[in-house]
C-alpha cells in the first residue's frame, strides 16, 4: 500500500435510515479504496437503527446524537474529531459503486486546490442521473443539478468545477476544513452543502464534479418532499443563503422583486410554509449577519431595509395564502335581490310583466320580501363569521409561527451547549492521557 495515499474517514449521517444500512454501509466497505474508519453519527433514531449498526457492523463507530439535531450540526459532531486527510460524507440511502472512494481520492490527490468532490449520482434504476454537479440559480438561489431526470449516455462524463455537489456523497479534504470552518449548524437541512462549497470557493479552492465517482441515491428517502416542514426547512435555508452569499444591491434590487412575484405563482401551502421561513429568518438576522462575517459585510442601515423587506414579504405570503378574492365573490352573492318580471312574448310582453308584478305586489310580495330581508341577513351573518375565522387562523398562524421560530432559537442553543460539553469532554479526555 502506498503511505503517501490520501486517508479517509467515511460519515454516514442516520435518522432512522435503518431500512437503507444494510446496503449502504455493505458497499462502503467493499470499497477498492478501503477507508481507514467509518463514524455512523444518529440523530436520534426511533427505528432501531443504531443496535443494527452495532450488531450487523460491528467494526463502525456509532456517535449517537440523542437527538435530530439536523444535517449540518450532525455531520459537524464526527468532522470535529477527523483525523484522515479527508472526510467521505454519505447519506444512508446512498449506494457507492465499488470504484466510488478510489476515483474521489485520485481527484483529490492530484490537485490540492481541490477542497470538495462529487460524485455522479443514478436514481434507483442505476440509469437515469439525479445528480452531476450543481449551479445556484439568481436571484433566488434556486438549486439545479445537472442532468436530473435524464437516462446517461455519457453527456455527463466530463470532470468539471461546480458551484457546488450535495453532501450525500461527497468527499471534504481536512486542511481546507481547518481553514474555511466546518458545516454553518444555522441551517437544519438544506443548503448547507451549498454553502459550504460557497465558502471554499470564495477561499481559492475549487469544487468539482467527479463522473468516475458513481453512486445511486434514493433521495429524500426519510424527507418528505412537498410536505409543509420540507417547504419550511428548504426557504429557510435558501434564505440564510442568500443573505449570506449574495450582494446588498441584488439582495434588494433584484431577489425580493423576484421573491414578491414568485409568491403568486406558488400554491397556498408553499405559501403558508414560506411566510414561515420569513418569520423565522427574519428571527436568526444577528446570526446570519455574524455568520457571513467580515469578509463581505453589510452596513447597518442594508439589514434594517433587508429586516422590512423580510417583513414585507411574510405579509405577502400570508394574504396570498388566503383567498380574499373568493370571500368578496362569497359576500356579493350573500345578497338576494328580487328580480323584476319579463316576458318575451311579442307584442303583449310588457303588459304581461305589469299585471305579473302587479299581481305580485298583491298576491306576495308582503310576505316574501320579509323572507328575502331574513335570508340577507343570515348570508350577511355568515360571512362576517367566515372573515372572523380567518382572521382567527391567521392569528393562530402567527403564533404558531413564532412558537416554530422559538423552538428552533431553542435547539441551536442546545446544539451550541452540546459542542461545548463535547469539547469539554474531549479536553478532558487528553488531560487524563
Amino acid at each position: 500500500m502506498n503511505d503517501n495515499r490520501l486517508t479517509f474517514t467515511a460519515v454516514v449521517l442516520n435518522w432512522n435510515g435503518r431500512a437503507y444500512l444494510e446496503s449502504c454501509l455493505t458497499a462502503l466497505l467493499a470499497q477498492a479504496y478501503p477507508v481507514e474508519r467509518v463514524v455512523l453519527v444518529d440523530n436520534g433514531s426511533t427505528d432501531d437503527s443504531v443496535p443494527f449498526v452495532r450488531g450487523r457492523f460491528p467494526s463502525v463507530e456509532v456517535l449517537a446524537n440523542g437527538g435530530n439535531v439536523g444535517f449540518a450540526a450532525g455531520n459537524n459532531v464526527a468532522l470535529r474529531d477527523l483525523s484522515s486527510d479527508c472526510a467521505l460524507l454519505l447519506n444512508p440511502d446512498v449506494i457507492l459503486s465499488p470504484g466510488c472512494v478510489a476515483a474521489l481520492a485520485a481527484t483529490l490527490a492530484a490537485d490540492p486546490t481541490i477542497a470538495i468532490a462529487g460524485c455522479k449520482l443514478w436514481y434507483p434504476d442505476g440509469q437515469t442521473l439525479q445528480h452531476a454537479g450543481g449551479a445556484i440559480t439568481r436571484p433566488q438561489a434556486m438549486p439545479t443539478h445537472y442532468g436530473v431526470g435524464e437516462r446517461d449516455t455519457g453527456q455527463c462524463d466530463t470532470p468539471r468545477d461546480v458551484a457546488y455537489v450535495i453532501g450525500a456523497a461527497a468527499a471534504v479534504r481536512r486542511a481546507a476544513l481547518a481553514r474555511i470552518g466546518l458545516f454553518d449548524e444555522g441551517y437544519f437541512l438544506y443548503y448547507e452543502d451549498s454553502d459550504l462549497c460557497a465558502r471554499a470557493r470564495a477561499a481559492g479552492y475549487r469544487v468539482v464534479y467527479e463522473p468516475r465517482a458513481t453512486a445511486i441515491h434514493v433521495e429524500s428517502a426519510v424527507a418528505v418532499r412537498g410536505s409543509f416542514s420540507y417547504f419550511q426547512r428548504f426557504h429557510s435555508g435558501r434564505w440564510r443563503y442568500l443573505l449570506k452569499q449574495f450582494s446588498a444591491a441584488e439582495l434588494l434590487d433584484e431577489t425580493v422583486p423576484a421573491e414578491m412575484a414568485w409568491l403568486e405563482r406558488i400554491d397556498a401551502d408553499e405559501r403558508r410554509a414560506v411566510a414561515l421561513a420569513y418569520v423565522a429568518t427574519r428571527h436568526a438576522l444577528p446570526d446570519i449577519r455574524h455568520a457571513r462575517g467580515a469578509a463581505d459585510p453589510l452596513p447597518d442601515e442594508t439589514w434594517a431595509a433587508l429586516e422590512a423587506a423580510l417583513d414585507d414579504l411574510r405579509r405577502r405570503a400570508r394574504q396570498d395564502a388566503f383567498d380574499g378574492a373568493a370571500l368578496a365573490r362569497l359576500a356579493a352573492a350573500a345578497v338576494v335581490e328580487e328580480r323584476p318580471f319579463v316576458s318575451t312574448a311579442p307584442l303583449l310582453g310588457p303588459l304581461i310583466a305589469r299585471f305579473r308584478a302587479a299581481w305580485n305586489d298583491v298576491a306576495s310580495r308582503w310576505y316574501v320580501h320579509h323572507v328575502v330581508e331574513q335570508q340577507n341577513a343570515f348570508n350577511a351573518l355568515a360571512v362576517r363569521q367566515l372573515e372572523t375565522y380567518e382572521l382567527e387562523l391567521r392569528e393562530q398562524l402567527a403564533l404558531l409561527e413564532e412558537q416554530v421560530v422559538e423552538q428552533e432559537e431553542l435547539r441551536r442553543r442546545v446544539q451550541e451547549l452540546a459542542a461545548q460539553v463535547a469539547e469539554l469532554r474531549r479536553s478532558l479526555l487528553k488531560i487524563q492521557e
